[in-house]
């Protein structure tokens, strides 16, 4: 099987001249590209890094990241982004739950990691240091290492059954199945355009921006964050074609006084996922870029990315064809839905959503339980709850694990409530979703004192505030007198979603 940097190295030899990333002033070409990989490439053999090394990149989106993530390929290392939001605690759990040999990062995020990954035997390299050191006392670089389909090519976190952050095993075969086959599905080619304002430490912008400007040798634009002004002001001035984006940042965009003098009418499709798309938020897109094709999907990090795939249309009466579809499972997968005696269900009736493909991980890293309990007799179990309808249009009307989709960020409660649990006085704690018009949902706490003590809600703010990344702090924390629970003593979660109403 081809190693994963071929796609570059192809593009590098029919377009050499052609721009890969354009990052604010900085513009490089595909061949351009290609050479600073081989480097890259050499300099991190040099410090040690070769096939089956488990590599940590924690770097913000820029150039670099590309550079670093290609250069690993080319070496038959597994990468593994990290998300440049957590603290020094969440790197670590990071680092010890998929066993990252080294982490490469740069002079201003590596301080603060340095000491854990020491500790956890794990080698952090800063690419603004020892790697640019070793860049200086090059030996020629060789041929990309040797891949075969089971190799690991990726090992992306993302959470199990316990809430926890697992690492996902993704093969070279994986990739090659889904990865490279989505810039197809998106109608995406050569002369397509892409605006990545995603974050590239996730399978979205790893896939639809990374993945699919080195499969098709369409030009990535690449913003370091998402900010509404410079992504309007990028779309007009590059007359971008493809913006993949959650639907929270569409709502900021088109909703933006600057979306309204044609700044957006260079865009050809929108890939949108993580939350449903709401019919007024298309209707303003449809307005304001009247050539445009919204896509929207389901997907999950355990399938790789892409499952299921439909365009977004509005009915003469202004209400979305379909429903809030997800659309219909793509090419060489098989997607049913299972009732808990495993029988498939009639069409209109819900159950849990199982997948099945060769895009399908191959497990958890060095958590048997957790790989067991989601693939079963061939099939991933996607704790999703949806129905198809009789013209195999999926829909999802419920999620079993208690999952906050905020602005398409993950957030998995007990992360938030293993905090409050730490802060002093604290007896119980539970986290909900709370509505956002938004973001969708954001994380809403419910918290009770030990007795005889009085909480602190400000003091519990500021833990939050310490230990979790800012898209994880909860936005109010209500203080009862004692949560309610069922007949079991279980925490009722429902009963805190209406109060939080």
């Amino acid at each position: 099987m081809a190693n994963r940097a071929a796609h570059l190295f192809r593009r590098a030899e029919e377009m050499a001249d052609k721009p890969a990333i354009i990052f604010g002033q900085e513009s490089l070409t595909f061949g351009e590209l290609a050479s600073r990989v081989r480097a890259m490439a050499a300099a991190l053999a040099n410090l040690g890094i070769g096939k089956g090394a488990r590599v940590g990149i924690y770097l913000p989106s820029s150039p670099d990241i590309v550079v670093v993530q290609q250069a690993l390929f080319v070496l038959g290392a597994t990468v593994t982004p990290l998300n440049v939001m957590y603290r020094t605690g969440e790197i670590a759990h990071a680092i010890a739950c998929c066993e990252l040999h080294f982490i490469l990062t740069d002079d201003a995020l590596g301080a603060p990691i340095a000491c854990e990954a020491e500790r956890l035997d794990c080698r952090a390299f800063s690419i603004d240091d020892e790697v640019l050191q070793a860049l200086n006392k090059l030996n020629a670089p060789g041929q990309p290492a040797e891949v075969s389909p089971a190799d690991p090519a990726m090992l992306l976190l993302t959470s199990a059954t316990t809430g926890k952050a697992k690492g996902v095993i993704l093969s070279a075969a994986n990739l090659a199945a889904n990865y490279d086959a989505t810039p197809n599905w998106l109608g995406l080619s050569s002369e397509d355009t892409i605006l990545c304002a995603l974050p590239l430490y996730n399978t979205f912008g790893l896939n639809q921006g990374i993945n699919a400007m080195l499969v098709t040798g369409a030009t990535m634009i690449l913003l370091p964050r998402f900010d509404v002004e410079q992504v309007i002001a990028a779309i007009s001035h590059h007359a971008c074609t493809f913006l993949p984006a959650v639907p929270t940042m569409l709502q900021r965009i088109f909703d933006h006084p600057e979306a309204s003098d044609g700044s957006l009418r260079s865009l050809r499709r929108i890939m949108t996922g993580g939350a449903p798309v709401p019919g007024a938020l298309l209707a303003r897109i449809l307005e304001k870029a009247p050539e445009v094709e919204v896509l929207t999907g389901y997907g999950l990090t355990e399938a790789t990315a892409l499952v299921t795939l439909a365009k977004v249309e509005l009915g003469q009466d202004g209400e979305l064809l379909h429903g809030r579809t997800i659309g219909r499972v793509l090419d060489g997968m098989r997607l049913a839905i299972r009732d808990d005696r495993g029988q498939d269900c009639a069409a209109g009736y819900s159950g849990e959503i199982v997948v099945q493909g060769p895009n399908v991980m191959q497990g958890y890293h060095k958590a048997p339980d957790d790989t067991a309990s989601v693939l079963r007799d061939g099939w991933l179990h996607t704790g999703d709850i949806g129905y198809l309808d009789a013209d195999g249009y999926a829909f999802i009307v419920d999620r079993k694990k208690d999952v906050i989709i905020r602005g398409g960020q993950n957030i998995y409660p007990i992360e938030i409530e293993d905090v409050l649990y730490r802060c002093s006085n604290v007896a119980e704690a539970a986290v909900i979703a709370g509505d956002d018009e938004d973001l969708g949902e954001v994380p809403v706490a419910f918290v009770a004192p030990t007795a005889g003590c009085r909480i602190d809600t400000n003091e519990l703010a500021e833990c939050c505030r310490a230990e979790l990344a800012h898209y994880k702090r909860p936005a109010a924390i209500h203080v009862l007198d004692e949560l309610p629970k069922g007949p079991t003593g279980k925490i009722l979660r429902r009963a805190l979603r209406e109060m939080a109403l």
